[in-house]
């Protein structure tokens, strides 16, 4: 063992210095590294010694592994310039002239060169680049899907992050802590984690149904007196079409409005079978862990015949399977929508102040006669891929950009990377030293496009961080904290995940592969027919047959194995 390690430190004394460096400081390191499978072969080759060194460092409780500082700022001594790849949004400015990277790089001493292609042809670049062997060091931004997690960390492109997380990410860490679901959404079959995400668990629903409050005030309807079960709701429609609440005398209100610029309907299947306790038009698991196709379940039935009374009434959009989401807005603006599924009132109703906008309510999660309980859906909080490093990454490097995204997953390092710092679209508010207000531009541009284009490339792209549950309620903004209070009163009380993010297999996923483009074309097409009356309520069984022969049991079994291995691993 001592001939091996002499032999090492004089063949590192006529490379480099920088080697003979490292490896003077491995006198007492084993000479076998578990982290170097991580790397590129051709870093195996060049720095094992460094290898050996970084790992007693941090084993050993040492401050520093060669260049990067194992605790504290700068991350590395000397700068150092790393290549990065990552979809450049409509909405972005140049990278390399962000505020975020800017200030990461004075803060971390870690700079960058940029690819970024648009977002209209990022995923045949990234897929180019991957496959020819011409790609960056760090991809940031880059949407890796779960199967090209698998994919490409297979073929060790990818490489494995779990190891450097345990030993130098105590922020993501204490996410995993705090969100128990969140590692085992991350890590592959083989056990690896091969990217990072964006995590966020806000109060607010991405989608609710916003109901038109001069409509509820013209029929007398108090917002906290709104239905909270499908008869009831159907009622208020009723109302909404017959007693003229826009008060121009003529029959052309749209009791509830489709924003659904897909025209397959899935905007309202997605919200509304939650009502009749199916959570999904396709995939969805149950509280016992049973997984389901949507509309194979019987109450699938119940909740279709109540689609097409709503339509053949005149209360859905008689539109719903042709017009834009824009169009549907533009409908809105000429005081025609009752209600809607959306982010904001402004996009169903037409734009308004804020401080009207606050006064508009969201619908409650509903029940049924097929379910008694109150139900609504919501997502995991998780979006995948959004950090990957590569095997043109040596250890160091591997290291130090383990650190430096580990940061964003600190409060202080999401808000940054969110929002910017101080000074350019926020400050502090003069009414509330704990709540922040916004800084809007007075050169015609809106707050976001000055965040995008100046700021952070988190605006229009999911990036690695950690949103807090108490992020979105810091800002002093009556819109922002009326539509907290109703998420908080009408949805978050109700809300069931349809579905875990989970990996598959790359057998799971050819099985899935197989079935799943006929599966869907086929519910889609049914789903209209039974909607607008084209097909009885007497086919129904004919339908779900024809499911059964395109595969649908076997893509329900496939997701069943999966879950089973996702629920044993947390």
């Amino acid at each position: 063992m001592k001939t091996k390690k002499l032999v090492a430190l004089l063949l590192a004394m006529l490379m480099l210095v920088s080697v003979f460096a490292a490896c003077g400081g491995n006198e007492s390191s084993s000479s076998e590294s578990s982290t170097q499978e991580s790397s590129s072969e051709s870093s195996k080759e060049d720095s094992s010694s460094e290898t050996e060194s970084s790992e007693e460092s941090s084993e050993g409780g040492e401050t520093e592994a060669g260049n990067v500082n194992l605790e504290g700022y700068p991350i590395v001594k000397e700068p150092i310039t790393l290549s990065m790849m990552g979809a450049r949004a409509g909405i972005h400015g140049d990278w390399d002239k962000m505020e975020f990277f800017d200030i990461m790089s004075k803060k971390t001493n870690i700079n960058f060169t940029y690819d970024t292609p648009s977002g209209e042809v990022f995923q045949e670049k990234k897929n180019l680049a991957l496959n020819s062997g011409n790609y960056a060091q760090v991809l940031f931004g880059s949407q890796l899907s779960r199967e090209e997690q698998v994919k490409f960390g297979a073929q060790g492109i990818l490489l494995p992050l779990e190891d450097y997380i345990d030993k130098y990410c105590p922020n993501i860490l204490a996410m995993f802590e705090e969100k128990p679901d969140v590692r085992p959404s991350i890590t592959a079959p083989d056990g690896h984690i091969y990217s990072l995400p964006t995590v966020s668990y806000s109060p607010l629903m991405s989608t609710a149904m916003w109901v038109n409050i001069d409509w509820l005030d013209k029929l007398g309807v108090k917002p906290e007196d709104l239905p909270t079960d499908v008869d009831g709701f159907y009622d208020l429609m009723v109302r909404f079409r017959d007693e003229d609440p826009n008060g121009n005398g003529e029959k052309d209100e749209i009791p509830l409005n489709v924003f659904d610029d897909a025209n397959k309907g899935d905007g309202i299947y997605n919200q509304m079978m939650a009502y009749f306790g199916v959570l999904s038009p396709e995939i969805y698991v149950d509280d016992d862990g049973k997984i389901h196709y949507g509309m194979m379940d019987e109450n699938a039935k119940v909740a279709f015949e109540f689609f097409n009374k709503m339509y053949s009434e005149k209360i859905l959009s008689q539109e719903m399977y042709s017009h834009s989401a824009a169009d549907a807005t533009a409908e809105g603006t000429e005081g025609r929508n009752g209600a809607g599924y959306h982010a904001l009132p402004r996009f169903i109703f037409g734009n308004m102040e804020m401080e009207k906008e606050a006064t508009y309510p969201i619908m409650p999660a509903l029940s049924s006669s097929v379910n008694p309980k109150q139900t609504c859906t919501r997502g995991t909080g998780i979006t995948q891929g959004t950090f990957s490093l590569t095997d043109k990454c040596d250890e160091e490097t591997m290291i130090a950009m383990m650190r430096w995204v580990d940061y964003l997953y600190s409060e202080e390092g999401s808000w940054l990377i969110h929002y910017g710092p101080e000074g350019h679209i926020w400050e502090y508010s003069e009414n509330d030293p704990t709540l922040h207000k916004y800084i809007f531009p007075t050169d015609g541009r809106n707050v976001e496009e000055v965040r995008g284009g100046e700021i952070t490339p988190d605006c229009g792209l999911p990036l690695p961080k950690w949103v807090r549950d108490t992020t979105e309620g810091a800002w002093d903004d009556v819109q922002q904290q009326a539509r907290i209070a109703w998420s908080d009163k009408s949805l978050n009380p109700y809300n069931k995940q349809t579905l875990p993010d989970m990996f598959l297999t790359e057998e799971e996923q050819a099985v899935v592969d197989m079935y799943t483009t006929d599966l869907k074309n086929c519910r889609q097409e049914n789903s209209a027919k039974f909607v607008v009356g084209e097909k009885s309520f007497d086919q129904w069984d004919a339908f779900t047959d024809e499911m059964k022969s395109l595969g649908v049991e076997e893509v329900i079994a496939t997701y069943q194995q999966a879950y089973d291995r996702w629920a044993s691993n947390k």
